[in-house]
């Protein structure tokens, strides 16, 4: 759902130390957001040392909880860095501004956001490495 992930990326968005990361500022522009943070499991740029830090971000597979009014969610947050520790980094303060928080934006409410697996992975790209990261979130199905 597109809305999870807007209210993923508002949050991360909101957050000043994981902006500095990306060489951002809370601030920033469509266009350099659109530079760094891609919705989707493949970014629109093409990967490569030079177009480091890339994060992606996207939805996986959930399903309707025992009550129809609740959709137990998951997403994927896919760090892209020049180095392992650099990605890694990225995961660390995405975990604590999402892990056991709650994420809102006009027109989306969740429960709690819980990171459930996290993991270094290969990208097979020289120079460029890649820290991913499984959350589970139950949100109120809007419609």
């Amino acid at each position: 759902m597109t809305t999870l992930i807007d209210a993923v990326q508002n949050a991360l968005k909101a957050d000043t130390e994981f902006m500095q990361l990306l060489g951002l500022t809370p601030a920033a522009t469509g266009e350099q957001m659109t530079a760094r943070f891609t919705k989707g499991m493949e970014p629109d740029i093409v990967i490569s040392a030079a177009t480091m830090p890339h994060v992606c971000q996207y939805t996986q597979a959930g399903r309707f909880g025992p009550n129809p009014l609740v959709y137990e969610g998951k997403f994927t947050l896919d760090f892209y860095a020049k180095s392992a520790a650099a990605a890694r980094a990225f995961g660390e303060r995405a975990f604590q501004v999402l892990h056991d928080k709650r994420i809102s934006s006009p027109g989306f409410a969740s429960f709690l956001c819980v990171l459930a697996y996290d993991t270094d992975a290969a990208t097979g790209i020289k120079d460029v490495k890649i820290f991913r990261a499984f959350y589970d979130v139950d949100y109120l199905r809007m419609n």
